[in-house]
């Protein structure tokens, strides 16, 4: 039986990716084909060059403001911030040059901006691939590829469960870091998640030297509640977007087995967070560990 992985989007939240991958791996669990989208992508495509265990060792490593430089904010067209410091990163120290390259087969989405489908990568050289899949909009530009412009995966296919069908896979375990933006828990919790949101804004404006705030959150008046930033704005209604289409497609192309770890308190772009959200992403494969070696009648040693 081929076993698929489909990692999903999520920004700093995608670290859990990292802890999942372990705890499936020690649980047993032999992946033969991985799919990814966005941060999905990003961590997917270091391990199937076989290169996780350097990617996390980095990300363990980051500090607040390593992650303000490596955001590279500043007033572009196109998006917010250029982070191309953060891909060219993964190109030189986590991932093989093409696909055919890589220890087992990998493919990762992004969006036509303008068409609004789903564009697959999946051989030839990476090139800008895996930027194109995390292209979050606003954020980071678009990226030109073969004459189109191209944003992120998760606009259109958050958790690709879809393409590890398309890659052979007879059984696929998917991930999706938007599980906690529901509506019902979103009103339990709407302070939190406001919060939360700042949390983004705070973080980009420090990397922009005070720029976001000063152009794009006006003061209010002594009366008039301050209004969110432009990126609390805009990663919200992402998160909103994501949540919806992940829910849609994950309906109609259901995962075998779902893996939905809890990382509501996490910025967009609290990427220093590393080492406790890979925890979480553990936690979240042990909480399933039954389930897993039940469905894929994984035997541990010393079982019967």
């Amino acid at each position: 039986m081929k076993i698929g992985l489909a990692l999903g989007a999520g920004a700093a939240r995608g670290w859990a990716h990292i802890g999942i991958i372990k705890a499936l791996q020690s649980a047993g669990v032999k992946i033969d084909v991985v799919a990814g989208c966005s941060i999905g992508a990003y961590v997917g495509a270091a391990f199937a060059s076989g290169k996780l265990d350097e990617l996390e060792a980095w990300a363990n490593t980051l500090t607040e403001w390593q992650v303000f430089k490596l955001l590279g904010v500043g007033f572009r067209r196109g998006g917010l911030a250029s982070g191309q410091k953060i891909f060219e990163k993964l190109k030189e120290d986590f991932c093989v040059d093409t696909f055919e390259e890589m220890n087992i087969p990998f493919s990762c989405v992004a969006t036509d901006l303008y068409s609004g489908k789903e564009v697959v990568f999946n051989s030839g050289e990476i090139g800008d691939s895996i930027q194109a899949s995390c292209a979050i909009p606003a954020l980071f530009s678009p990226v030109d590829h073969n004459g189109r412009w191209l944003v992120d995966g998760a606009v259109v296919n958050p958790v690709p469960v879809n393409q590890c069908r398309h890659m052979g896979a007879d059984f696929v375990i998917a991930v999706n870091l938007s599980a906690d933006f529901r509506p019902r828990q979103i009103e339990n919790c709407e302070k939190e998640h406001e919060e939360n949101q700042k949390k983004t804004d705070d973080m980009l404006d420090k990397a922009s030297d005070g720029f976001i705030k000063k152009w794009f959150s006006p003061d209010a008046s002594p009366n008039k509640r301050v209004p969110p930033g432009i990126v609390g704005v805009m990663s919200s209604s992402l998160e909103m977007l994501q949540a919806r289409v992940t829910r849609s497609r994950l309906a109609g192309e259901p995962p075998d087995i779902l893996i939905e770890p809890q990382l509501r308190d996490v910025g967009t772009l609290e990427f220093h967070r590393a080492i406790e959200v890979g925890e979480q992403g553990k936690h979240a494969v042990e909480r399933l560990a039954q389930q897993i070696a039940y469905q894929l009648n994984i035997v541990k040693e010393g079982e019967t």
